[in-house]
């Protein structure tokens, strides 16, 4: 056993003594790290003039939200939300009228999730609706948002079993809804997509040469010669493989968290999902959500690393390694699958890189199997393992059976 932990030392000294991984360790981290308050930089600006800087108004628009915090979401609120913004006059560009800096304002994430619910395709739905919104209607916002739900169920391509279900988990939603301030958890929402991104490349860049380096190098002929080329050192390769993509993932999901938590407030963990996203079908906390989306970056992260690693073993050069992992990244986020091939639509949100955004994750499109019905956060950790385990005796094999020349 000894044997075999100085073997996967040796390993992770090869990768991390090399300048060049360290560096885009350290630089990956650190613009990553930059991104999470990218949005505080800069002014906003009021006929031309500035008005108050980004974090300014993102102090003030936390110190709104957690007045609100612990309100129920209910027509009442909805009414007051309605008065405050009927006082801001006819303009080109409302946010900048002193009427609704003043009154609106502090309602504004109010407005957002109402007029998520009444913007639907046959009925628009802007500022100028919210602000002679009836009382009635205001009344009917959570019996709207189930009968847009039940609509969009029903258009998908589900099974009825399936169809059945999601709405069963939508109607375990506890309405009202209870108001709070979760810009925290929202950011990390956002930024975890390219974090993950990041730590994925990263993470290929590391492990690129882990077999591929060894035929560059010439070493492979020594290795496979060697006491324990065909056993043990193929093994310590691949454990080091996916314990440094671990690593890096569980690296950069801190990093983000810590960030988006310290920067803009950790205040929402015990509230609905429906406040960041209101037509989502499943009973949720901000917290839970956070969990289950890095849990679904980071098994992602562990199946690009078993691509990698079988690349790895397959080619000859780390470069051509990379350069495929990165296609395989970078690729889908410009392709675009309709949901009416429902079968096609959950295999293309298979991918890594598509395993890790917030929607995908939350997706209301279920996974169905030997008629099992499956969430997709549930599903992608799952199949992520699967894939795991399957691909890394493939690279095992590929490097043990290369014909030395």
């Amino acid at each position: 056993m000894n044997s075999f932990w100085n073997l996967v030392g040796f390993e992770y000294k090869k990768i991390l003594h090399k300048k060049s991984v360290r560096i885009v360790l350290l630089l990956s981290i650190l613009i990553s790290a930059v991104s999470v308050g990218g949005t505080l930089f800069g002014s906003n600006y009021i006929n031309g003039k500035v008005y108050e800087s980004n974090y300014a108004a993102m102090v003030k628009d936390r110190e709104y939200a957690r007045g609100l915090a612990g309100r129920k979401l209910d027509g009442k609120l909805i009414r007051e939300s309605v008065k405050a913004y009927s006082k801001i006059p006819p303009s080109g560009r409302y946010q900048d009228t002193v009427e609704y800096q003043t009154f609106a304002r502090p309602y504004s994430p109010v407005y957002s999730i109402i007029r998520t619910i009444y913007n639907t395709e046959s009925s628009r739905f802007n500022m100028e609706d919210f602000q002679v919104l009836s009382g009635d209607k205001a009344e009917q916002f959570y019996s709207m948002r189930r009968k847009e739900q039940v609509q969009l169920v029903n258009e998908t391509g589900m099974s009825s079993k399936a169809k059945e279900q999601v709405l069963a988990l939508d109607a375990e939603l506890k309405i009202p809804f209870t108001f709070s301030y979760t810009d925290g958890y929202t950011r990390f929402f956002v930024m975890l997509y390219t974090f993950g991104l990041t730590a994925a490349f990263v993470m290929a860049v590391c492990t690129a040469p882990i077999f591929a380096g060894e035929y560059t190098s010439g070493a492979d002929q020594l290795i496979l010669a060697s006491k324990y080329g065909k056993n043990k050192l193929i093994t310590a390769k691949l454990f080091t493989g996916f314990s440094i993509a671990a690593s890096i993932a569980l690296v950069f999901i801190v990093v983000d968290y810590i960030l988006s938590m310290c920067i803009f407030g950790l205040d929402g963990g015990g509230a609905p999902l429906q406040l960041f996203m209101p037509l989502s079908p499943y009973p949720l906390t901000m917290g839970q959500t956070a969990w289950l989306l890095a849990a679904s970056t980071f098994f992602a992260c562990l199946m690009t690393a078993a691509v990698t690693m079988l690349l790895s073993a397959k080619l000859k050069s780390p470069f051509g390694v990379i350069i495929l992992v990165g296609l395989l990244l970078i690729v889908p986020m410009f392709l675009n699958v309709p949901e009416s091939n429902i079968v096609l639509y959950n295999l293309f949100h298979l991918l890594p890189a598509n395993m890790m955004p917030l929607w995908a994750v939350t997706d209301g499109i279920q996974y169905e199997l030997f008629g099992l019905v499956f969430r997709p956060y549930v599903f992608f950790p799952l199949f992520a393992v699967l894939i795991c385990v399957f691909l890394a005796p493939f690279a095992y094999r590929s490097f043990k059976n290369h014909q030395i020349v």
